[in-house]
């Protein structure tokens, strides 16, 4: 397929007259995807709707392994692939071996890589734990297991509070599920987080004391984080005590998890999704009515907003995935409401919507330092990228 749209906007640093173009992903002999993520030397890994697992690079496709699950979404990272068969179970890829397991994966959740093993939220009993896996033979297996159940859906995070690079921090979770504090359900189930567990990445020994606050719950499912002068700061949403949802800034100090900073709440049962991009932090307030764009800045304990743009939407009503931005080096992607068309916010702040009009509404986004990958409802992929 030909690249259908192409735009030319004034924005990255340094080049003039630097173009984004959006195209589609040619796929045909891959089929409608279902799952994707991309690995650390820009190949695209995806998982198609019959169950197939392919790499995608340069205009080359390999398929690499059949029978594993689409509901699940893989990992790439440090040369390995995590992901389920199809029965749900852990199956981790590499170029030379299968190492297969028993271990059932959460449907809605994320997993995180490390160098030697992988963070995943599991299947238990009477809940979700967070669970690491390592391998064994020619198997893998659980070697450390969380004390505190976890959201079903929950995406692990790694993060060093006191570096802007997060390869020796440790994993934050959302932890303790919550229906009964603040019941609003517009994030793919019933469930909050009454509490953020920050836990050591080999044993899941606690590192803080919770960040747990009576009558506010974390409603979100997943995590962000900013950066300044050489420190990071978890990025959360929590609504309760009769408000809506709030952007909070979430520290470590004195082995407590503490929270630094946090916007003004928005009415009961309105939320909003915080994402950063280029050490800024943004928020699309009420995605599902107003979609009001803001950044916002931090003054002392206040994150306060400057409104950018409204009709924006970085979620769907009612979906597991509650941030469709992607950022690359250059841009971040937003979508507008109705999910068909995008909007680039540069370097510099600056925000350009883009008129070509998708065939299916975005439902998963990813990106590298160069590009940003969309899927479609149909099972596309669109590219976004700039010269």
């Amino acid at each position: 397929m030909k690249t259908v749209f192409s735009l030319s906007l004034l924005f990255i640093a340094g080049v003039a007259n630097a173009a984004i173009h959006l195209a589609p992903q040619p796929l045909k002999a891959v089929g409608y995807i279902s799952q994707m993520d991309v690995a650390e030397n820009g190949e695209l890994i995806v998982i198609n709707q019959q169950g197939e697992l392919w790499q995608l690079k340069d205009g080359q496709t390999q398929r690499l392994a059949e029978n594993v699950s689409p509901k699940i979404a893989p990992q790439a990272d440090y040369g390995r692939i995590a992901l389920a068969d199809a029965n749900g179970h852990f199956l981790l890829w590499t170029k030379d071996k299968r190492y297969t397991s028993t271990i059932p994966m959460a449907e809605n959740a994320t997993m995180h890589a490390l160098a030697f093993a992988t963070i995943g939220v599991v299947k238990q009993q009477d809940g979700y734990k967070l669970a690491r896996i390592e391998t064994e033979g020619k198997h893998a297996k659980i070697t450390a297991l969380s004390r505190q159940y976890v959201l079903p859906d929950a995406r692990p995070y790694q993060i060093d509070f006191n570096s802007e690079n997060a390869k020796q921090g440790h994993i934050a979770v959302l932890a303790e599920p919550d229906r009964e504090t603040y019941q609003h359900a517009v994030l793919g189930d019933d469930m909050e987080a009454a509490s953020l567990v920050y836990l050591e990445r080999h044993n899941f020994e606690p590192l803080a004391e919770p960040l747990n606050i009576k009558g506010l719950v974390f409603e979100a499912n997943q995590l962000t984080h900013i950066s300044h002068n050489g420190n990071s700061q978890l990025v959360a949403v929590m609504s309760g005590k009769g408000e809506g949802a709030r952007t909070v800034l979430v520290g470590l100090e004195q082995g407590k998890l503490t929270l630094n900073a946090e916007s003004e709440p928005l009415p009961s049962n309105r939320w909003q999704s915080p994402f950063v991009f280029n050490h800024a932090l943004y928020a699309v307030q009420m995605p599902h009515l107003a979609g009001k764009l803001v950044e916002y800045t931090q003054k002392g304990k206040q994150l306060r907003p400057r409104f950018i743009e409204s009709g924006m939407s970085n979620h769907h009503y009612g979906d597991h995935e509650t941030n469709l931005t992607a950022a690359t080096e250059n841009f971040v992607v937003v979508p507008q409401y109705g999910y068909t068309q995008i909007s680039i916010i540069d370097k510099q702040g600056n925000l350009q919507k883009l008129a070509t009009k998708l065939p299916a509404p975005i439902i998963k986004t990813q990106s590298d330092a160069n590009q940003a990958y969309l899927l479609l409802e149909n099972g596309e992929i669109w590219t976004v990228k700039s010269d």
